[in-house]
C-alpha cells in the first residue's frame, strides 16, 4: 500500500469515525425520560395533539417516543381551536418559537420547555384531552 493510499484511508477513517460519534451524541440529547431540549426537528414529529391551555404532546415518529411541550402561561383559546402554527427557518420547533392558536383566536404563546416523557405519561395527557 502506497503511503499516499494510506493517510487517503485513515483520514477517511478519521471523517467516519467523527461523523458516527457526533450522530450519536445528537440522537442521545434529550431522549431519556425527563430530558429537556431547546429543539425538535420537524421531521421527526408526527403529531401534536394539544392537551390544555398551557400543554401539548408531541407524538414523534419513531414508535413510543414522545415529548411534551409546556408553556410559559395559559394560551387562551389553545384547546377550544385544537391547534397552533408557528414560524421558523431551521426547520425546527425550539422554545424560543412563539407559538400562534389557529384563527380566529390568533393568540401567541410561548414555549417554557419540551421534556421528554414515556408512552405511559402520554396515556395519561391524551386521556385528560
Amino acid at each position: 500500500m502506497t503511503q499516499k493510499l494510506s493517510r487517503y484511508l485513515m483520514a477517511t477513517f478519521a471523517a467516519l469515525a467523527t461523523a458516527v460519534l457526533t450522530a450519536a451524541a445528537v440522537k442521545a440529547e434529550g431522549e431519556k425520560v425527563g430530558d429537556t431540549q431547546q429543539c425538535v426537528r420537524l421531521q421527526f414529529i408526527d403529531q401534536t395533539p394539544v392537551i390544555d391551555n398551557k400543554t401539548i404532546l408531541i407524538k414523534m415518529k419513531s414508535k413510543g417516543q414522545y415529548k411534551r411541550i409546556d408553556l410559559v402561561s395559559n394560551c387562551g383559546g389553545l384547546k377550544i381551536q385544537g391547534g397552533f402554527s408557528h414560524s421558523t427557518s431551521i426547520n425546527q420547533l425550539c422554545t424560543s418559537d412563539a407559538l400562534r392558536v389557529l384563527e380566529p383566536i390568533g393568540s401567541t404563546c410561548l414555549i417554557d420547555k419540551i421534556v421528554t416523557i414515556d408512552e405511559a405519561e402520554a396515556k395519561t395527557l391524551l386521556a385528560k384531552k
